[in-house]
Protein backbone atom coordinates (compact mmCIF):
# COMPACT_ATOMS: atom_id res chain seq x y z
CA UNK A 1 0.00 0.00 0.00
CA UNK A 2 2.07 2.87 -1.33
CA UNK A 3 -0.58 5.52 -0.65
CA UNK A 4 -4.23 5.80 0.32
CA UNK A 5 -6.75 6.31 -2.47
CA UNK A 6 -10.05 6.52 -0.66
CA UNK A 7 -11.54 9.55 -2.44
CA UNK A 8 -9.94 10.67 -5.71
CA UNK A 9 -11.37 14.03 -6.81
CA UNK A 10 -11.49 15.05 -10.46
CA UNK A 11 -10.75 18.74 -11.03
CA UNK A 12 -10.93 20.49 -14.45
CA UNK A 13 -7.44 21.47 -15.57
CA UNK A 14 -8.87 24.53 -17.28
CA UNK A 15 -10.16 26.04 -14.03
CA UNK A 16 -7.42 27.55 -11.86
CA UNK A 17 -9.89 28.58 -9.16
CA UNK A 18 -11.23 25.05 -8.77
CA UNK A 19 -7.74 23.56 -8.74
CA UNK A 20 -6.68 25.94 -5.98
CA UNK A 21 -9.85 25.27 -4.00
CA UNK A 22 -9.32 21.50 -4.26
CA UNK A 23 -6.20 21.79 -2.09
CA UNK A 24 -8.43 22.44 0.91
CA UNK A 25 -10.63 19.39 0.28
CA UNK A 26 -9.85 16.21 2.19
CA UNK A 27 -9.37 13.98 -0.86
CA UNK A 28 -6.42 11.58 -0.81
CA UNK A 29 -5.82 12.28 -4.51
CA UNK A 30 -6.51 15.11 -6.91
CA UNK A 31 -6.94 14.15 -10.55
CA UNK A 32 -6.37 17.22 -12.71
CA UNK A 33 -8.42 16.52 -15.79
CA UNK A 34 -7.30 17.44 -19.29
CA UNK A 35 -9.76 15.13 -21.03
CA UNK A 36 -13.57 15.08 -20.69
CA UNK A 37 -14.03 18.25 -18.63
CA UNK A 38 -11.91 20.43 -20.95
CA UNK A 39 -13.34 21.77 -24.22
CA UNK A 40 -11.25 21.13 -27.36
CA UNK A 41 -10.55 24.82 -27.98
CA UNK A 42 -8.89 25.26 -24.56
CA UNK A 43 -6.92 21.99 -24.35
CA UNK A 44 -3.56 23.72 -24.86
CA UNK A 45 -4.36 26.44 -22.36
CA UNK A 46 -5.49 23.86 -19.79
CA UNK A 47 -2.31 21.85 -20.29
CA UNK A 48 -0.15 24.91 -19.63
CA UNK A 49 -2.22 25.92 -16.61
CA UNK A 50 -2.05 22.41 -15.13
CA UNK A 51 1.74 22.27 -15.61
CA UNK A 52 2.23 25.56 -13.81
CA UNK A 53 -0.12 24.53 -11.01
CA UNK A 54 1.71 21.24 -10.43
CA UNK A 55 5.15 22.86 -10.47
CA UNK A 56 4.20 25.75 -8.18
CA UNK A 57 2.04 23.92 -5.62
CA UNK A 58 2.84 22.08 -2.42
CA UNK A 59 0.34 19.21 -2.35
CA UNK A 60 1.42 17.92 1.04
CA UNK A 61 0.33 14.29 1.45
CA UNK A 62 -2.10 14.44 -1.47
CA UNK A 63 -1.41 12.44 -4.58
CA UNK A 64 -1.43 14.68 -7.65
CA UNK A 65 -2.55 12.87 -10.77
CA UNK A 66 -3.36 14.08 -14.28
CA UNK A 67 -5.83 12.51 -16.65
CA UNK A 68 -4.30 13.13 -20.05
CA UNK A 69 -5.99 12.78 -23.42
CA UNK A 70 -5.55 9.51 -25.27
CA UNK A 71 -2.54 9.22 -27.57
CA UNK A 72 -5.11 8.41 -30.26
CA UNK A 73 -6.16 12.08 -30.16
CA UNK A 74 -4.27 15.12 -31.40
CA UNK A 75 -3.73 16.28 -27.82
CA UNK A 76 -2.29 13.11 -26.29
CA UNK A 77 1.39 13.35 -27.17
CA UNK A 78 1.68 16.97 -26.06
CA UNK A 79 -0.13 16.11 -22.82
CA UNK A 80 2.26 13.24 -22.20
CA UNK A 81 5.42 15.22 -22.91
CA UNK A 82 4.46 18.29 -20.88
CA UNK A 83 3.01 16.37 -17.94
CA UNK A 84 5.98 14.05 -17.51
CA UNK A 85 8.15 17.16 -17.33
CA UNK A 86 5.80 18.66 -14.72
CA UNK A 87 6.36 15.50 -12.58
CA UNK A 88 2.97 14.65 -11.10
CA UNK A 89 2.76 11.44 -9.08
CA UNK A 90 0.53 9.66 -11.58
CA UNK A 91 -0.77 9.89 -15.12
CA UNK A 92 -4.31 8.57 -15.53
CA UNK A 93 -4.66 7.01 -18.97
CA UNK A 94 -8.21 7.04 -20.42
CA UNK A 95 -9.97 4.23 -22.27
CA UNK A 96 -7.21 1.64 -21.97
CA UNK A 97 -8.13 -1.45 -23.98
CA UNK A 98 -4.88 -3.37 -24.49
CA UNK A 99 -1.70 -3.99 -22.54
CA UNK A 100 0.33 -2.83 -25.53
CA UNK A 101 -1.00 0.71 -25.06
CA UNK A 102 0.49 0.93 -21.59
CA UNK A 103 3.74 -0.71 -22.67
CA UNK A 104 4.10 1.95 -25.36
CA UNK A 105 3.35 4.72 -22.87
CA UNK A 106 5.82 3.24 -20.40
CA UNK A 107 8.56 3.39 -23.05
CA UNK A 108 7.66 6.96 -24.02
CA UNK A 109 7.65 8.15 -20.41
CA UNK A 110 10.99 6.45 -19.77
CA UNK A 111 12.46 8.21 -22.82
CA UNK A 112 11.25 11.63 -21.59
CA UNK A 113 12.53 10.96 -18.06
CA UNK A 114 15.98 10.07 -19.37
CA UNK A 115 16.06 13.12 -21.65
CA UNK A 116 15.15 15.41 -18.76
CA UNK A 117 17.42 13.74 -16.21
CA UNK A 118 14.52 12.60 -14.03
CA UNK A 119 14.53 9.31 -12.10
CA UNK A 120 13.10 6.56 -14.31
CA UNK A 121 9.79 5.39 -12.91
CA UNK A 122 9.13 8.54 -10.93
CA UNK A 123 5.84 9.17 -12.72
CA UNK A 124 3.36 6.34 -12.25
CA UNK A 125 0.38 5.33 -14.35
CA UNK A 126 -3.20 4.34 -13.64
CA UNK A 127 -5.41 2.79 -16.31
CA UNK A 128 -9.00 3.91 -16.79
CA UNK A 129 -11.06 0.91 -17.87
CA UNK A 130 -14.07 2.23 -19.74
CA UNK A 131 -14.91 -0.19 -22.56
CA UNK A 132 -15.93 -3.85 -23.04
CA UNK A 133 -12.60 -4.54 -24.79
CA UNK A 134 -10.77 -3.16 -21.78
CA UNK A 135 -12.69 -5.56 -19.54
CA UNK A 136 -11.95 -8.52 -21.82
CA UNK A 137 -8.21 -7.72 -21.68
CA UNK A 138 -8.12 -6.66 -18.05
CA UNK A 139 -5.71 -9.36 -16.84
CA UNK A 140 -3.03 -8.50 -19.39
CA UNK A 141 -3.56 -4.78 -18.79
CA UNK A 142 -3.08 -5.17 -15.03
CA UNK A 143 0.20 -7.05 -15.54
CA UNK A 144 1.48 -4.80 -18.36
CA UNK A 145 4.24 -2.80 -16.64
CA UNK A 146 5.76 -1.95 -13.26
CA UNK A 147 4.79 1.71 -13.66
CA UNK A 148 1.08 0.83 -13.37
CA UNK A 149 -0.27 1.44 -9.86
CA UNK A 150 -4.02 1.14 -10.29
CA UNK A 151 -7.07 0.20 -12.34
CA UNK A 152 -9.85 2.81 -12.30
CA UNK A 153 -13.37 2.00 -13.51
CA UNK A 154 -15.25 4.39 -15.78
CA UNK A 155 -18.88 3.28 -15.70
CA UNK A 156 -20.31 6.11 -17.81
CA UNK A 157 -18.43 5.28 -20.98
CA UNK A 158 -18.75 1.56 -20.28
CA UNK A 159 -22.57 1.54 -20.30
CA UNK A 160 -22.58 3.74 -23.39
CA UNK A 161 -20.53 1.05 -25.11
CA UNK A 162 -22.74 -1.79 -23.84
CA UNK A 163 -25.91 0.21 -24.65
CA UNK A 164 -27.12 -0.28 -21.10
CA UNK A 165 -27.83 2.14 -18.28
CA UNK A 166 -26.61 2.62 -14.74
CA UNK A 167 -29.00 1.79 -11.91
CA UNK A 168 -28.51 2.62 -8.26
CA UNK A 169 -28.12 -1.08 -7.38
CA UNK A 170 -25.57 -1.56 -10.21
CA UNK A 171 -26.39 -5.22 -10.82
CA UNK A 172 -25.59 -4.50 -14.46
CA UNK A 173 -22.02 -3.53 -13.46
CA UNK A 174 -21.11 -6.39 -11.13
CA UNK A 175 -19.27 -8.26 -13.88
CA UNK A 176 -16.86 -5.45 -14.85
CA UNK A 177 -16.49 -4.38 -11.22
CA UNK A 178 -15.40 -7.88 -10.21
CA UNK A 179 -13.15 -8.35 -13.23
CA UNK A 180 -11.31 -5.13 -12.37
CA UNK A 181 -10.81 -5.88 -8.69
CA UNK A 182 -9.68 -9.46 -9.37
CA UNK A 183 -7.13 -8.26 -11.93
CA UNK A 184 -5.91 -5.52 -9.58
CA UNK A 185 -5.41 -7.96 -6.73
CA UNK A 186 -3.58 -10.43 -9.00
CA UNK A 187 -1.21 -7.62 -10.02
CA UNK A 188 -0.99 -6.19 -6.48
CA UNK A 189 -2.20 -2.75 -7.58
CA UNK A 190 -5.16 -0.56 -6.55
CA UNK A 191 -8.75 -0.82 -7.71
CA UNK A 192 -10.76 2.44 -7.70
CA UNK A 193 -14.48 2.60 -8.38
CA UNK A 194 -16.22 4.84 -10.90
CA UNK A 195 -17.64 8.24 -9.89
CA UNK A 196 -21.27 8.55 -8.83
CA UNK A 197 -22.78 10.89 -11.38
CA UNK A 198 -25.74 12.40 -9.48
CA UNK A 199 -23.91 14.95 -7.33
CA UNK A 200 -27.11 15.84 -5.45
CA UNK A 201 -27.69 12.27 -4.25
CA UNK A 202 -25.10 11.76 -1.52
CA UNK A 203 -27.04 8.79 -0.13
CA UNK A 204 -26.74 7.03 -3.48
CA UNK A 205 -23.04 7.86 -3.58
CA UNK A 206 -22.61 6.20 -0.19
CA UNK A 207 -24.57 3.12 -1.32
CA UNK A 208 -22.27 2.73 -4.33
CA UNK A 209 -19.16 3.30 -2.22
CA UNK A 210 -20.25 0.59 0.23
CA UNK A 211 -20.86 -1.79 -2.66
CA UNK A 212 -17.32 -1.13 -3.90
CA UNK A 213 -15.84 -1.62 -0.43
CA UNK A 214 -17.58 -4.98 -0.04
CA UNK A 215 -16.14 -6.07 -3.39
CA UNK A 216 -12.66 -5.14 -2.20
CA UNK A 217 -12.05 -1.75 -3.83
CA UNK A 218 -9.53 0.66 -2.32
CA UNK A 219 -11.56 3.79 -3.02
CA UNK A 220 -13.85 5.66 -5.36
CA UNK A 221 -13.50 8.61 -7.71
CA UNK A 222 -15.46 11.79 -7.03
CA UNK A 223 -16.65 14.48 -9.43
CA UNK A 224 -17.83 16.97 -6.79
CA UNK A 225 -16.24 18.07 -3.50
CA UNK A 226 -19.42 17.18 -1.57
CA UNK A 227 -18.86 13.50 -2.39
CA UNK A 228 -15.40 13.34 -0.81
CA UNK A 229 -16.53 13.25 2.82
CA UNK A 230 -19.05 10.49 2.06
CA UNK A 231 -16.49 8.35 0.26
CA UNK A 232 -13.81 8.89 2.90
CA UNK A 233 -16.23 7.80 5.61
CA UNK A 234 -16.93 4.52 3.83
CA UNK A 235 -13.28 3.66 3.17
CA UNK A 236 -11.99 4.74 6.59
CA UNK A 237 -11.92 1.99 9.25
CA UNK A 238 -14.38 2.62 12.08
CA UNK A 239 -13.46 2.31 15.75
CA UNK A 240 -15.31 -1.04 15.87
CA UNK A 241 -13.43 -2.30 12.80
CA UNK A 242 -10.10 -1.28 14.31
CA UNK A 243 -10.96 -2.95 17.62
CA UNK A 244 -12.01 -6.17 15.90
CA UNK A 245 -8.87 -6.20 13.76
CA UNK A 246 -6.73 -5.99 16.89
CA UNK A 247 -8.71 -8.80 18.53
CA UNK A 248 -8.45 -11.02 15.44
CA UNK A 249 -4.66 -10.69 15.42
CA UNK A 250 -4.47 -11.24 19.19
CA UNK A 251 -6.54 -14.46 19.26
CA UNK A 252 -4.79 -15.86 16.18
CA UNK A 253 -1.31 -15.23 17.56
CA UNK A 254 -2.38 -16.90 20.80
CA UNK A 255 -3.69 -19.91 18.84
CA UNK A 256 -0.42 -20.12 16.91
CA UNK A 257 1.56 -20.31 20.13
CA UNK A 258 -0.69 -23.21 21.15
CA UNK A 259 0.09 -24.99 17.88
CA UNK A 260 -3.28 -24.32 16.26
CA UNK A 261 -3.80 -23.17 12.68
CA UNK A 262 -7.21 -21.65 13.31
CA UNK A 263 -9.33 -20.37 16.17
CA UNK A 264 -12.60 -18.55 16.86
CA UNK A 265 -13.66 -15.04 17.79
CA UNK A 266 -17.25 -14.31 18.79
CA UNK A 267 -18.25 -17.64 17.29
CA UNK A 268 -16.59 -17.00 13.92
CA UNK A 269 -13.71 -18.97 12.42
CA UNK A 270 -10.40 -17.08 12.35
CA UNK A 271 -7.64 -18.20 9.99
CA UNK A 272 -4.52 -16.59 8.54
CA UNK A 273 -6.52 -14.86 5.79
CA UNK A 274 -8.47 -12.93 8.44
CA UNK A 275 -5.21 -11.81 10.01
CA UNK A 276 -4.01 -10.47 6.65
CA UNK A 277 -7.23 -8.49 6.24
CA UNK A 278 -7.01 -7.20 9.81
CA UNK A 279 -3.41 -6.05 9.39
CA UNK A 280 -4.45 -4.03 6.34
CA UNK A 281 -7.25 -2.40 8.35
CA UNK A 282 -4.76 -1.40 11.03
CA UNK A 283 -2.26 -0.16 8.46
CA UNK A 284 -4.88 2.13 6.94
CA UNK A 285 -5.94 3.33 10.38
CA UNK A 286 -2.31 4.01 11.29
CA UNK A 287 -1.75 6.00 8.08
CA UNK A 288 -4.78 8.12 8.99
CA UNK A 289 -3.60 8.67 12.56
CA UNK A 290 -6.53 6.71 14.00
CA UNK A 291 -4.19 4.52 16.07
Amino acid sequence: MERLRRAMLYVPGSNEKMMTKSLGIDADSLIIDLEDSVAPDVKGEARKLACEFIRDTDFGDKEVAVRINSLKTEYGKDDLNEMVQAQPNTLVIPKVEKAEELKELDSLITKIEKQQGFPVGGVGMAALIETPLGILNIGEIAMSCARLSGLFFGAGDFVRETRGRITRERAELHYPLMKIVVAARAANIDAVDSPYFDVRDLEGCEVNARQAKVLGYDGKSAIHPSQVEVINKVFTPTADEIDRAKRVIEVYEKAEKEGKGATQLDGQLIEHVHVTISKRVLKIAERLGAI
